[in-house]
């Protein structure tokens, strides 16, 4: 069977359970609608002569809407995959998805295609709400430089994602590591303030996330229309860290499998 088949076969099951909790899709949509209308009117209480968020065009609405319509989309791929290790594992299909002939990238990947484009559609609909209802503008999309940036932030985050499945497979219970990396990200990664306005001290730990280059970029590329050139020191950022985290987390990954056979915990939870 194709990859290809497998990916339409986890994506239809995925689709039809969600499909069946209808309430649950009215309460995303309700909620994607809340979070505007709340950072709509706290945007009418800061000054757009502010110097930090002038850089990215001085409207603070256009820029949260694009922090945590992003930001929520990448902590889908950072959560998904050991959001479905665990959920294997509590219900006893850790064991049955891994004898199965199909190579295990295939599975998680399959596993997470429907809640990653979900997340991605949630995204866009949160920016088209906050266009259509509140008037939010966006420059002369740069759309190459765009989707340059978002596809490096994905592999990163999916980077992420596969070590904190690692820490899951082996330890069952808590996720140290994708906690505190989430947290750092949305505090000091640009999130709901340019990180301009930190201090000095903190300055460098914005620095040591990858969230901070591409919100940056994707703000310059959204927001002020700028050219794939003038993305380039973030793309580079981003660059660097998809080279080192993706091969890392590869093989961290297979150890990890590797220790769980051995130790036969792999039914566990």
């Amino acid at each position: 069977m194709s990859n290809l088949r497998i990916f339409w076969l986890f994506f239809k099951r995925d689709l039809w359970e969600a499909l069946s909790y209808k309430l649950n899709f009215l309460f995303s949509v309700g909620s994607i609608i809340f979070s505007s209308t709340t950072f709509y009117f706290l945007s009418r209480l800061i000054s757009g002569e502010n110097q930090a968020l002038a850089k990215y065009g001085g409207n603070y609405f256009s820029f949260v809407i694009i922090g945590v319509a992003f930001s929520g989309l990448l902590n889908i791929f950072q959560e998904g995959l050991p959001g479905i290790i665990r959920n294997a594992q509590l219900m006893g299909t850790m064991e049955a998805l891994l004898i199965t002939p199909t190579n295990i990238g295939t599975i998680l990947m399959g596993s997470s295609l429907y809640p990653l484009l979900y997340s991605i559609v949630q995204s866009l609909f949160q920016i088209g709400v906050a266009i259509v209802i509140f008037g939010m503008k966006l420059g002369q999309v740069n759309w190459l430089g765009g989707f340059n940036l978002l596809a490096l932030t994905m592999i990163i985050y999916l980077s992420i994602g596969i070590l904190s499945a690692s820490f899951i497979l082996v330890y069952k219970l808590g996720n140290p590591f994708s906690w505190a990396f989430g947290s750092l990200s949305a505090l000091f990664g640009g999130v709901f303030f340019p990180v301009e306005i930190l201090p000095g001290w903190l300055k460098w730990l914005s620095n040591l996330l990858p969230i901070t280059y591409s919100l940056r970029g994707l703000r310059k590329a959204l927001l002020l229309s700028l050219p794939l050139s003038s993305l380039w020191p973030e793309l580079k950022a981003l660059i660097i860290f998809a080279l080192f985290l993706l091969p890392v987390s590869i093989v961290v990954f297979r150890a990890a499998l590797r220790k769980a056979k051995k130790d036969g915990t792999l039914i566990h939870y």
